[in-house]
């Protein structure tokens, strides 16, 4: 599926995007190499005959821009924008775009703007998209019930995503080393600090 893909919400297949080609044969290798089958979503059938689930997609966008220069992967974004939005107005549609499946990077891209591409209501539903991943992934932790196990377990998984993304994709999150250490001392001090600091 092609960047454009992505942000349009179109789940077909649209050639002729470096986009496609990366995160689909990333996706590939990925369950070539583990060996493992694809999951019950990821069975539909397509024209090529193989279909990869929304989770393994969005892994391998998230891999595959973690790789790529921070202006290079600006340019793509801006690049598959104007497509999209051209191929809206050819069809009569409304020129909007779906960002809700870009990578972190991906969107940090969009919300820093640093090469002056972005809109700023492109900037805002990448920021919002940005702040819906941190909130969904606080619901998944605590889903099971407020407890200082859950907070504990997603501290942790704060701390980690803290130490695998790039400086950009801090500063457009707005996470900081004292966040990042506030939530580490969540994991092993039983401390609420990190909570606190959300909530001021």
């Amino acid at each position: 599926m092609s960047l454009w893909s992505y942000i349009s919400g179109n789940s077909s297949s649209q050639s002729g995007s470096s986009y496609i080609n990366s995160t689909v044969s990333a996706a590939l290798a990925k369950v070539q190499n583990t060996g493992s089958a694809p999951d019950a979503s990821a069975t539909a059938g397509s024209d090529t005959g193989v279909s990869i689930s929304a989770n393994a997609q969005a892994a391998a966008a998230e891999a595959d821009d973690n790789k790529k220069d921070f202006a290079d992967l600006a340019r793509e974004i801006r690049s598959s924008l104007d497509t999209l939005y051209a191929a809206e107005k050819t069809a009569g549609k409304p020129q909007a775009a779906n960002f809700a499946n870009l990578s972190g990077r991906a969107l940090s891209a969009v919300v820093l703007n640093q090469g002056d591409q972005f809109t700023p209501a492109e900037r805002h539903q990448a920021k919002a998209a940005l702040d819906q991943q941190t909130r969904a992934a606080f619901i998944s932790a605590t889903q099971g019930g407020m407890s200082m196990s859950s907070l504990s377990s997603y501290s942790r998984s704060l701390v980690a995503q803290y130490d695998a993304m790039s400086s950009e994709e801090r500063q457009a999150r707005g996470w900081t080393q004292s966040f990042r250490d506030n939530a580490a001392k969540v994991v092993s001090e039983g401390s609420l600090s990190l909570f606190d600091q959300i909530d001021s």
